[in-house]
């Protein structure tokens, strides 16, 4: 089947912006939408429109009855919402009729030599990949393709970023997943793979990330690093979860104060 749009953007104009029917935003920003006409300026939303003008052109192929529900409700309204967001979306910064540049986050560039100098692995039977680290594919795709509304004093509900992410082992590894998530989608025969990167893995993980009030960056700002230490322990006490070599299976243990007398072979107490 041809496709019925060659462009996304003939998409956009044809099929996608006609559908999006909402009250648009006034004074009050919270919990409403703004548009901006200049869309197509904006990287972060261009790059969403051509990603769910792919998965409709892959939802008409399909020959599920569900396959346009599926769609609307996986793809087509989790973007939209997004994109339109008021308050902190990528066109925060726009009105019907005022079109203003959003900046993506921000970033310093990560020190050589700050994850490792070990070899790209080449596996001759994947392709090869986009990005040989995940701090390139942050650097280069990820956070250009981002843009939120950054907190200013009040924190809840509110977004925060800090330009040396790097420094923050809670966001890299969520960066290294979703690097891993992107090798494998771009490469992936289901064309609406891409979309739901965006919806299942990096709209959910920046949630998290951006959480000012909450999150991980909640000390920093933009401008400004302050490290913060993950969870603390105190040591776990000799033999608390059973004796070394114990084959008592761990789900029977019941990790209660008495459950040690199982790993000794005996009868709880």
């Amino acid at each position: 089947m041809p496709p019925q749009f060659g462009h996304f953007t003939d998409f956009a104009n044809a099929w996608m912006l006609p559908t999006i029917n909402v009250r648009l935003a006034e004074a009050n920003r919270e919990n409403t939408f703004t548009w901006c006409t200049r869309w197509w300026s904006h990287r972060p939303v261009a790059v969403r429109v051509a990603h769910v003008h792919t998965a409709f052109e892959a939802m008409r192929r399909s020959k599920a009855g569900s396959s346009l529900s599926t769609f609307l409700l996986s793809h087509f309204d989790p973007h939209v919402n997004l994109i339109l967001d008021a308050a902190h979306g990528p066109l925060h910064r726009c009105t019907r009729t005022h079109h203003q540049a959003t900046p993506s986050l921000p970033f310093d560039p990560v020190p050589p030599g700050w994850f490792g100098t070990k070899p790209p692995v080449v596996d001759d039977d994947k392709p090869p990949k986009k990005f040989d680290h995940y701090s390139e594919f942050a650097e280069q795709w990820l956070l250009p393709v981002t843009s939120v509304k950054i907190a200013a004093n009040n924190r809840e509900g509110q977004y925060t970023w800090c330009r040396q992410w790097w420094r923050h082992q809670s966001v890299a590894i969520r960066f290294a997943g979703l690097h891993a998530c992107f090798e494998a989608a771009v490469n992936a025969e289901d064309k609406m793979a891409m979309s739901a990167l965006f919806v299942r893995h990096i709209d959910p993980q920046f949630r998290y990330i951006l959480d000012a009030a909450n999150g991980p960056l909640h000390r920093c700002t933009p401008d400004q690093h302050i490290d913060t230490s993950g969870l603390t322990s105190e040591q776990v006490p000799a033999n608390w979860f059973g004796a070394p070599g114990s084959t008592i299976p761990i789900e029977a243990l019941g990790f209660a104060p008495d459950f040690r007398a199982l790993a000794q072979g005996g009868e709880p107490q």
